[in-house]
Parts: structure tokens; sequence; C-alpha cells
């Protein structure tokens, strides 16, 4: 066999080895879903619970394939975790490396990124260069302003973007928070949400986004349930926090 084969060769196991990798972590990462979505089933926990899991296995997951893709350009350490993780033997290892497996540093691969959440203003601009956003605040803080028929609602959620219909023209989003004037009932107000009191942001239609459990409202938590609201409206399932009571519902106002 000829070098050039023995390389191909060694490169494709190198590429098996790495996609194992990532199929073992992704693998328990199901397992942690499917706990969850089983107690969704049995009703010991709610459907934004469930709903939160499989958001939070999804980010995991695409977060785990960069990381692992990020450490290949070191394939040696990547062996390492491999045999670490109990996919390969070490004399795979020494076989594809040259060098024995407790003498290789390990990449990491695997190992969860120690970073904070993105900050709300990141997080907001970035989901409105891809369209429409539902945000999800409380309206009830000194500092928002909203139609005062809503100034009492501790789970408001409002639309914003780029383009809709009818437009926000004065739309802003800087340090302080999102301001804009919105439609209600054909009235127009405008509308300032400071980002101390927004809690969640979702991209409409898509479910992607982010919550911000530390800035929920005590009292939602606390509550085992909500009383909807009589008026019409349309619920909302947005990422939950990781807290262990929430709310079950959410008011999107047009």
């Amino acid at each position: 066999m000829s070098d050039t084969d023995g390389d191909a060769q060694r490169l494709a196991r190198i590429q098996e080895v790495v996609t194992a990798l990532i199929e073992r972590r992704v693998a328990l990462s199901l397992a942690d879903l499917d706990t969850s979505l089983v107690a969704w089933r049995q009703g010991e926990i709610g459907a934004l619970e469930a709903h939160d899991a499989v958001v939070r296995h999804a980010n995991h997951a695409e977060a785990l394939v960069k990381r692992v893709m990020a450490a290949a350009v070191h394939p040696d350490g990547v062996m390492r975790d491999a045999f670490d993780a109990g996919i390969i033997s070490a004399d795979e290892v020494r076989e594809i490396t040259g060098q024995e497996a407790e003498a290789i540093a390990p990449a990491n691969a695997l190992a969860e990124p120690e970073a904070p959440p993105p900050d709300k203003l990141t997080v907001v601009n970035d989901l409105l260069s891809r369209g429409p956003l539902l945000l999800h605040f409380d309206a009830r803080r000194d500092d928002v302003q909203v139609p005062p028929r809503f100034a009492r609602e501790p789970k408001l959620v409002l639309r914003f973007g780029h383009a809709l219909s009818p437009p926000i023209p004065d739309l802003t989003v800087d340090d302080h928070g999102v301001s804009g004037t919105l439609t209600f009932g054909g009235v127009p107000f405008h509308c300032v949400l400071p980002w101390p009191a927004v809690f969640a942001a979702v991209q409409d239609g898509d479910q992607r986004g982010m919550v911000w459990p530390d800035d929920i409202p005590d009292d939602l938590i606390d509550a085992a349930g909500v009383t909807p609201d009589p008026r019409p409206h349309d619920p909302t399932p947005v990422p939950p926090p990781s807290r262990s009571k929430r709310p079950s519902h959410l008011k999107l106002v047009e």
C-alpha cells in the first residue's frame, strides 16, 4: 500500500472517530431530552418546560458539532478524547497518531464552554436581522411604556421587526432597550421596553431565541399557574427558563 493510500485511510478513520465522538455526546443529550419528554407525557412537567428541553438539545448539538470540528484541526488531541470516551482503543490511537494515548494532551472537544449567555442587545439585533421577533417582558415596571390597559401585565409579548405591516418606522434597539411605535387596534402607541424588563426574545415562527431566567418576575416563577386572560389572544410558546416553576401562558398583543 502506498503512502498516499495510507494517508487516505488514516484521514478516513479520523473522520469516523470524529463522527463517533459527536454521536456519542449527541446520544447523551438525546437521552436527557427523552427523559424530559417522558416526564411531559406523564404530566410531571409542562409543555413549555418540555419545549425548553428540545431547544436546549438543539442548541447543544449545534454547538457540539462546531467545537468538535474546530478541535479536529488537532486530530491527535481529538483521538485522545475519543480514547477517553471509550470510542477507540489504545492500539488504534497508536496506529493513527504514532503516539501512546497517555502522552497526548486531550483536545477537550466535548467540554462545555464556560461562557456567559449573550447579552440582550446582541441577541435581539441578531434575531431582527433574520426577521420579526417576539419580546417577552414585565409590563408592570415603571420604566416600561405600553398602552395603559396592558401596564399591569407581568408577561406581555410584543412583536417587533423591520418589515412589518403596519411598519415600525421609529424602531430603535440600543444600550437602553427596544422602543418603537406599535399599532394596537388601529391606534399607534410609542412603546419603550428597557432591557431589565425583557426576559425572553424569540424568533417569530421559528422559536429560536434566548431566555434570561434571572430577569423573569419572581411572582411568575413562584406561581403554580396563571388565569388565562378572558380576551382572545394568541398563545405563544417560548423556550422557558431553567427554573423550577413557571407560568404556562404568554400573551401576544396584536
